[in-house]
Parts: structure tokens; C-alpha cells; sequence
């Protein structure tokens, strides 16, 4: 991570980097024949940027055609060069009536700054290309607007803004004109987080709080990364700034209530995942660390009204079922002796996750205390322990079941075992181990 975020845009150089330009686009696409002294890629970038030298201001588009490279490959090699041909048409003879430069950025895309243009001035162009495309032409375009000087971006970062905005716009539909903004860098942020290039997101957020540090969104989204990269104490500071914007913010009440979990703040948690629940959103994910957390602190009969209720928001949703939701609701039925039914979940735990070591040892657990099957109790506790050998207690399981099979050699094996990683077996031990003992 940068010291800060000037460094961070110009080490990035974003506007040479993001914008990599194949140089066959503008044959390919047919403009080059139509406009020959037409600039593209880094040349056009260059060029315009060496004529903004000395401006004060100025604004910068990124223009894409809505729909038409989302067909066929056919229908796109057939109609796109022709189309964006019109498009550019458009532009070019607006262009001459303003002091601008556009030029081709991409295959789909054309760049277009508009010289002494402030952000007003930049939409109402970008509305009358908007207009006058879709009156001559029957299609709609898609335009990304950004603007120097903004905050302490300097004007090689412009058009790369420009296309963030671009993306923005693409949330609100075809049609779309979109000033760059912190929306924009939260949008961009989470694209960076989803790519698991979480610093680059963080210092994304960060530059979106530079521009609306009231932004409770974004405040939560920083958090997040700063959770996921182990800064609790950093990622609880987010969660918490954005509480204090919107405290109707459920998600995060819940984050904030997970990263005081992680950070074994037990009864903080409880208290923040009370209150995004009392929110009335129904979230799944509320739900479950209620239950969860209600078990852990002896309360398994509150903890299984939250369970059930998150695996009814699961089934509601129409989303894959949770199998620790049903292990968990299985551990809050065995610790109020309802052991059909602490069964049943287990069941289905292991059912949506055949690798459960936990389910699948407690299931032949209860199997063994209930004296059913004796063989596939030890099946499963043979299961859990291939799963997780280094488990004490898992072997301590499936050393009962041998001993009561009088598997003997077996037994005293995972008892030894299971007293070795912390498991108190001595009871089974000693018995194994008196004289005339089968063992």
C-alpha cells in the first residue's frame, strides 16, 4: 500500500496502463478509412493530454454503444463497424463546434476530451450526443464523464475516472450519462476486491472517502478489506464510521459484529447482530451467528430459534441450503436432548457437505448412546477421524465404538491417540491396559 494516494495515481500512471489499445482496432472497426487523420490509443491519449498542458480545466468522455457488441459474433462483425462509423459521424461534427479532441480508445469505445469544459457544460454534450444518436440513429450510447481538476487527481488520471464513471453507468441501464464521482471508486473498489486485489481496492475506498468521507457505502466496503486482510481493530473503526452515518445500515452492524467476534468481543457481537436483526431485512447471515453465538454462551434453545429461522430465509431465498447452519442447529438439538431431531440435522449436514468431520462424528455418537446401528455409527466416526486425525475427541468416538465391538487393539490405538491431542481417555486406557485385559 502507498503513503498516499498521489503517489498511488501516479505510480499507477492509470490512463497509459488501463486503456491498453490494440492498434488493428481502427482498422478493423472501419474508422480509419472514415477519418484518416483520426488519432488512436496512446497517441490520441498523448496528444490530447500535450494540448491540456496548460489548461485549467477541461472534461473528459468515454462513449460505448449500448447492446450492440452483445449479440452473436456474426451479427457483431456485421454491425458494429458500421455503427460505431455513425457514432463517430455524430461526435466528430459536434466536435467541430466545440473546442475538443475525440479519438478511438478501444473496439467499442471512444474517448472524447472537451477542452474549457466544466461538469455542466460536459453533460449537457453529453445529453445532446445522447439525443441526437438516438433520433438519427435509433440506438442509445453510454457515456462516462469525469473532470480536472477534481480533488488532487492529476490530468493523466482523467479519462481512466472517466471510464470508471462508465462502468457506474452501466447500474442505471442503456441510456446512461454518468459524472465521475464516489460511487464511481466504490464500484471500481469492489471490482478490485472481487479479483482478490484487495490493497488495490483498499486505496480505491480510501479515495472514495477523499471525495465523501459521509459515504456510509464505502466506509463499510474499506472495512470489509481490511477485515478479509486480518486488521480487525482497522476494519471495526469503517464499520463502526459507517453506523454513525446510517444506523440503519444492517450490513454494517453486521460486519461490525463479526469483526468484534474475530476479535472474541463475544458479548459486542451479540449486541450489534441484535441490532441488525431488529432492522426487520431478515438476513440469513444475522440470523446464524445469533444462533451460533446463543449455543456457545449456554443458551441452545434461543440459539435454535435463530437457526431455524436462517434456514427458512435460505430456503425462502431460493439459495443453496447452509450445511453449518443445520450442524449448528443439530449441536443446539443435542444440548437440549432432542436427539431425533439433533439427527436429523446432522443428517443434512452431512448431506450438503460429505466432509462435515463435526456432523459426522456426533451423528455416530448419538447413533452409539442410542445403541442403533453399531457398524455405520462406526462409519462415520471412522469418517470424521480420515477427515480430521488430529481431532481428540473425534477419536475418542471412535475409540468407543471399537471398544464396545471389542475391537480392542482398534480401541486402545485411538485412545491413546485421542488422549495424546488433548483428549482425557485415561478411563479407557487404564481399563485396556489391567491385566488379563483383552487387549
Amino acid at each position: 500500500m502507498t503513503k498516499t494516494q498521489q503517489k498511488l495515481y501516479i505510480d499507477r500512471d492509470s490512463a497509459r496502463q488501463f486503456l491498453f489499445y490494440k492498434t488493428d482496432s481502427a482498422s478493423q472497426t472501419g474508422l480509419s478509412d472514415k477519418f484518416p487523420g483520426m488519432l488512436t490509443g496512446k497517441k490520441f491519449i498523448d496528444h490530447a493530454l500535450a494540448e491540456l498542458n496548460s489548461s485549467l480545466k477541461f472534461g473528459a468522455m468515454v462513449i460505448r454503444i449500448d447492446n450492440i457488441f452483445h449479440g452473436n459474433e456474426q451479427f457483431v462483425k456485421e454491425n458494429a463497424p458500421e455503427l460505431l462509423v455513425k457514432v463517430a459521424k455524430i461526435i466528430d461534427s459536434i466536435c467541430k463546434n466545440e473546442k475538443g479532441l475525440w479519438g478511438q480508445i478501444g473496439y467499442d469505445m471512444l474517448g472524447w476530451f472537451c477542452f474549457e469544459k466544466n461538469d455542466n457544460s460536459c453533460m449537457e454534450l453529453a445529453h445532446k450526443v445522447q439525443k441526437d444518436i438516438e433520433k438519427l440513429l435509433n440506438e442509445t450510447i453510454s457515456i462516462g464523464m469525469a473532470f480536472y481538476p477534481t480533488t488532487n487527481f492529476n490530468k493523466h488520471q482523467i479519462l481512466d475516472n472517466a471510464l470508471k464513471a462508465l462502468d457506474h453507468a452501466a447500474f442505471f441501464g442503456p441510456n446512461s450519462a454518468v459524472a465521475f464521482d464516489a460511487v464511481s471508486l466504490n464500484i471500481s473498489g469492489d471490482k478490485l476486491y472481487q479479483k482478490g486485489d484487495i490493497n488495490s481496492a483498499i486505496n480505491e475506498f480510501k479515495t472514495g472517502l477523499v471525495l465523501d468521507p459521509l459515504n456510509a457505502n464505502i466506509h463499510n466496503s474499506l472495512g470489509v478489506c481490511y477485515g478479509v486482510s486480518g486488521s480487525f481493530e482497522k476494519a471495526k473503526e469503517e464499520f463502526e464510521a459507517a453506523i454513525r452515518l446510517d444506523s440503519n445500515e444492517s450490513m454494517a452492524l453486521y460486519n461490525s459484529g463479526l469483526a468484534n467476534l474475530l476479535m472474541d468481543n463475544k458479548e459486542r457481537a451479540l449486541e450489534l447482530f441484535l441490532e441488525a436483526e431488529s432492522i426487520g431485512e431478515n438476513v440469513f447471515e444475522v440470523e446464524f451467528q445469533l444462533g451460533n453465538l446463543y449455543l456457545e454462551s449456554g443458551k441452545p434453545e434461543k440459539g435454535k430459534k435463530h437457526l431455524e429461522k436462517a434456514i427458512a430465509l435460505k430456503s425462502e431465498s431460493g439459495k443453496p441450503e447452509s450445511g453449518p447452519a443445520f450442524r449448528c442447529l443439530g449441536d443446539c438439538n443435542k444440548a437440549i436432548n432432542k436427539i431425533d431431531e439433533a439427527i436429523a440435522s446432522y443428517k443434512k449436514a452431512i448431506k450438503l457437505n460429505p466432509n462435515d468431520a463435526d456432523s459426522l462424528s456426533t451423528l455416530g455418537y448419538l447413533f452409539e448412546i442410542k445403541d442403533e446401528d453399531a457398524e455405520i455409527a462406526t462409519i462415520f466416526c471412522r469418517q470424521s477421524v480420515e477427515i480430521s486425525p488430529d481431532n481428540g475427541l473425534f477419536r475418542h468416538r471412535l475409540g468407543r465404538l471399537y471398544f464396545k465391538q471389542n475391537q480392542y487393539k482398534d480401541a486402545i490405538k485411538e485412545f491413546q491417540k485421542a488422549n495424546d491431542l488433548g483428549c482425557d481417555s485415561i478411563e479407557f486406557i487404564n481399563k485396556l491396559n489391567k491385566p488379563g485385559s483383552s487387549s
